[in-house]
């Protein structure tokens, strides 16, 4: 059962430095609301694609039942432990799937990172939901997309809600954000990609990521970088299952980084699975009744 919310989330541990320090951030306060609305769907479990976890061959699915913290960045003076319970069972659904959509998918024992662990901190803090941490494989768009979808599929059929979170960036420059040097294509490239999800223009991203490319060179004369070449967001798309607008909480940039917290409501859809399931269950009683009529 899908739960009625996927969520893009930001993985920066500045994040956490603002929350250690007691700061009332638009963004901390946008995470607070949308964990409150993710834990009253009551999931038994989370899918985490985090996009600091990039794998170079097939798909990764952390199958293990207990997950350790991976440390992946430094600096901050602050840092996050998110030991949590996984679910070996879906993990092991997810890749089955995949397997039969024709996918290059297999499991892995490798714990948690920043893409899973920041955003998890907020959204669910208390730790009570199970997570199945997913990879951002370097697998084309088009490959990327079914994985979504044969994500949502698995999901769609368990008895138990299961949430989406998406761990990852819009813009992503690591030698902007070492040096603290402001890159304007990206805070342009940032707008126009949040303009392209509240409008539901999914395929705009293909475009707005070539045209940041070639802006960056005649810029800077270097490749701009995004993280996993946002394909993040093509496994998000998938699993939305068609082009829906993104409800844009909130956005926070830093020298070099874009982030968003972005909710994509499948309410409708649920409500939908819902009334026909219900009229389903009214037909079988009308047949029902209708053959002790007969009988009768």
């Amino acid at each position: 059962m899908l739960t009625p919310i996927a969520w893009l989330a930001p993985h920066i541990p500045t994040l956490l430095v603002d929350q250690h320090r007691g700061h009332r951030t638009e963004m901390l306060e946008a995470l607070a609301e949308a964990s409150r609305q993710l834990l009253e769907s009551r999931p038994r479990a989370a899918v985490v694609v985090s996009a600091r976890w990039q794998s170079s061959g097939p798909f990764m699915v952390e199958a293990g039942r207990k997950h350790e913290t991976l440390t992946d960045y430094s600096g901050f003076g602050v840092e996050v432990r998110y030991a949590c319970d996984g679910d070996p069972a879906l993990a092991r659904a997810l890749v089955d799937a995949g397997g039969k959509a024709g996918l290059r998918v297999a499991t892995s024992k490798r714990g948690v990172d920043s893409g899973v662990t920041v955003p998890m901190h907020f959204l669910a803090p208390e730790r009570g939901v199970a997570i199945v941490p997913l990879s951002v494989a370097n697998r084309g768009f088009e490959e990327c997309r079914a994985w979504g979808a044969s994500i949502r599929r698995t999901l769609a059929a368990r008895p138990e809600p299961v949430a989406l979170v998406v761990g990852g960036l819009l813009s992503f420059d690591p030698h902007a954000w070492g040096l603290g040097r402001e890159v304007v294509v990206q805070r342009e490239f940032d707008e126009r990609l949040l303009q392209a999800l509240r409008a539901g223009r999914w395929a705009a991203i293909g475009e707005e990521r070539q045209a940041l490319l070639k802006a960056g060179r005649r810029a800077r004369g270097e490749a701009v970088q995004l993280e996993g070449d946002l394909r993040h967001l093509e496994i998000l798309r998938g699993y939305l299952g068609g082009d829906l607008c993104g409800d844009v909480r909130c956005y926070e940039t830093s020298p070099g980084v874009g982030a968003a917290l972005v909710g994509f409501a499948l309410q409708a859809e649920a409500a939908d699975a819902r009334a026909a399931a219900d009229a389903s269950g009214a037909r079988s009683g009308d047949e029902q009744r209708d053959r002790e009529h007969e009988q009768s």
